[in-house]
């Protein structure tokens, strides 16, 4: 039998990634910005000052405000982003809670300090829909010292409900300005010929395949071709994925398209990816007609990732299987078999309930081309 902890390399390819066929947009972070205290870097990474970072044209992430006192970041809630049964997972909130917590505490720092996210801790309150059309991450900081700092932020979407509730620690790390400069370049008007990967079609959900199939055997069918990968993976470049009894593995591509403001892997990514298998672990061990939902997610961000495309494997574990609870273990691990995250997530079992009602639930007949909510004046909201 194949193990689930590598990837299989005979394997039937399942989908070519559009990452590997499209330039990059967006750039590195401009080091200039290490003259400038954390909020006014904060403003100009994420503003109209330096060219905004990968991640921002990938998930539509942007932040709205930006003071000495609170941070608020919103990402749309586009169906690119959904699993293959038509629903969003639960982690889907990190992507937008783990910029708005670093932000957090960055906007406190003086110049020549930077950030390092060491751990985020995510409760899950209510789930995000296609209803939800977008995230928004409020955060403050809680305590920030010399060399650690502490944030919180709640998770809501567009309709008012809150969604999740997260914290993070964050190191704060000083750095040599001898280089940098506060004169920054004016930032010429640049235009794309086609939308950004979150603003394009989805494929439509898969939701009629898990009524039929149990979770493992839904993995089978995509591993020899049959199925194609979930919207979510597609948009992120995860592929591979494995399960077996107690087990489930997916890998991700660490492509420049995933970069952050720091240059490295944004870490809402990782623990997305982490919270993927975490749910997939546990589903393995599901009867058809029988769901999880994820309570809570902690992830610990071991080393930084460079995005330079080599392959991370993330591989989940069920810790613990009650009649009610599940508990799993998960690790992200590089090609060069250093460990780059670690998580854990506890998650109720649902008898009765299957994804593929909840999907057909949350689906009414629609555009699946997602598009920026805007207000009277054309402004995206």
């Amino acid at each position: 039998m194949t193990s689930v902890n590598a990837p299989d390399p005979a394997r039937r390819p399942l989908a070519g990634s559009w990452m590997d066929q499209e330039p990059v947009r967006g750039s590195a972070p401009d080091p200039r910005l290490l003259s400038l205290s954390g909020l006014e870097s904060m403003r100009a990474a994420w503003g109209q000052r330096v060219p905004a970072p990968p991640i921002r044209y990938l998930l539509g992430l942007r932040p709205v405000t930006v003071g000495p006192a609170a941070v608020t970041f919103v990402m749309p809630a586009t169906p690119r982003l959904r699993s293959d049964a038509g629903v969003f997972h639960a982690g889907t909130s990190t992507l937008v809670a783990d910029a708005a917590l670093a932000g957090a505490v960055q906007v406190t720092l003086p110049p020549g300090a930077v950030v390092a996210t060491s751990d985020l801790t995510v409760n899950f309150l209510r789930p995000v829909d296609v209803d939800s059309g977008r995230l928004i991450a409020r955060a403050r900081p809680i305590d920030v010292g010399d060399s650690l700092g502490l944030a919180g932020c709640t998770i809501e979407d567009g309709c008012g409900r809150l969604i999740a509730h997260a914290t993070t620690r964050c190191y704060v790390i000083r750095v040599d300005t001898s280089a940098a400069s506060e004169d920054l370049p004016e930032l010429p008007d640049v235009s794309y010929d086609t939308p950004h990967p979150y603003q394009r079609p989805a494929p439509p959900p898969m939701a009629g395949s898990w009524g039929q199939r149990t979770f493992v055997e839904v993995v089978a069918a995509k591993r020899r071709g049959e199925l194609p990968l979930a919207p979510c993976s597609q948009l992120l470049g995860c592929d591979d994925p494995t399960a077996q009894d107690g087990v489930a593995a997916l890998s991700l591509r660490a492509t420049p398209w995933l970069a952050s403001p720091a240059g490295t892997v944004y870490g809402g990514v990782l623990a997305f990816l982490a919270d993927v298998v975490l749910t997939g672990a546990v589903s393995t061990t599901l009867r058809q007609g029988t769901i999880c939902s994820p309570l809570d997610l902690k992830v610990q961000f071991v080393r930084p990732v460079r995005p330079d495309g080599h392959r991370l494997r993330a591989t989940a574990t069920v810790a613990h299987r009650g009649r009610r609870f599940a508990t799993a273990r998960a690790e992200v691990v590089g090609e060069d078999g250093k460990v780059a995250a670690l998580a854990m997530s506890s998650m109720v079992i649902v008898e009765g309930r299957s994804w593929a009602a909840l999907a057909v639930a949350d689906h009414a007949p629609r555009d699946d081309t997602w598009s920026e909510p805007r207000s009277a004046d054309g402004e995206a909201k």
